[in-house]
């Protein structure tokens, strides 16, 4: 069935697709209804509203509840020199080797090939990764996961593959075939590093919250993502490294993620 699933996914007009629900999604919704649709919405994914800041009715559109902010305190930043950039569940996570990353097992995809900076991603090789998959009850808002100055922002173009479970192990090099916007990141230990937000089937905007030059400490906000998506974050040698955990592992913003 993988076979199957990948040719249908491959033909599917995803990009368009995408735009119409992007449209449907920032439509405002009547102040009457917002409270039904947003809570039927939470209860089919599993979303806890107790951890929002604010009230269901005070967001205009789905695409705003999808973004929502979570009350203060509600994810403490650990004293780790590397945390989680977002809530979601662990893809692969550990060392990168010979320029590559686990995709899943078996299929990986060249670290610069998702940078899009051959020379940043040799800095990075030696290092480690974590890629975390954010499903649609997820928390969508993504964190700096280490001290850092972002040094530039590139939106790099490509299509919008779907990036649940199903379809990584189905699509091979799916992370550097979607669009993509790659945060570049000098930390303030010396090494180079690097935040990935990739787009995904019904998420093609990435909705940056910072802008290059500037200083972020872990647990700053760097971006906002629409219904489900994915983060990689690599970090170079000679320090510490993205801890190693297993596949489906829950992970939540601002916890300790040092090996």
């Amino acid at each position: 069935m993988t076979w199957l699933r990948r040719t249908l996914l491959t033909a599917l007009p995803k990009v368009l697709l995408s735009r119409t629900t992007g449209v449907l999604a920032r439509t405002p919704l009547p102040r009457s209804l917002r409270a039904t649709v947003y809570g039927a919405f939470a209860r089919r994914y599993g979303v806890d509203l107790r951890e929002m800041d604010g009230e269901l009715r005070g967001f205009r559109s789905l695409a705003e509840f999808f973004q929502r902010p979570l009350r203060d305190g509600a994810r403490p930043i650990a004293g780790a020199a590397l945390v989680v950039a977002c809530d979601g569940r662990i893809v692969t996570s550990g060392a990168i080797e010979g320029g590559r990353i686990p995709q899943v097992k078996g299929v990986d995809y060249g670290l610069g090939d998702l940078l899009g900076d051959a020379a940043r991603a040799a800095r990075i090789d030696g290092g480690s990764q974590q890629t975390i998959y954010l499903a649609p009850g997820d928390y969508h808002r993504v964190h700096c996961p280490f001290d850092a100055t972002i040094t530039a922002i590139r939106a790099l173009k490509g299509t919008l593959f779907p990036v649940n479970p199903k379809a990584v192990r189905a699509v091979p090099g799916l992370f550097v075939r979607n669009a993509r916007v790659v945060f570049d990141a000098d930390l303030a230990d010396g090494r180079s590093g690097a935040i990935a937000m990739v787009g995904a089937f019904n998420v093609g905007d990435v909705h940056r919250s910072c802008a290059a030059g500037a200083r972020l400490r872990r647990g700053d906000e760097l971006g906002r993502f629409g219904f489900g998506s994915t983060v990689v974050c690599v970090v170079g040698p000679g320090g510490p490294g993205f801890v190693g955990l297993p596949p489906e592992t829950v992970v939540r913003t601002g916890a300790g993620a040092v090996g």
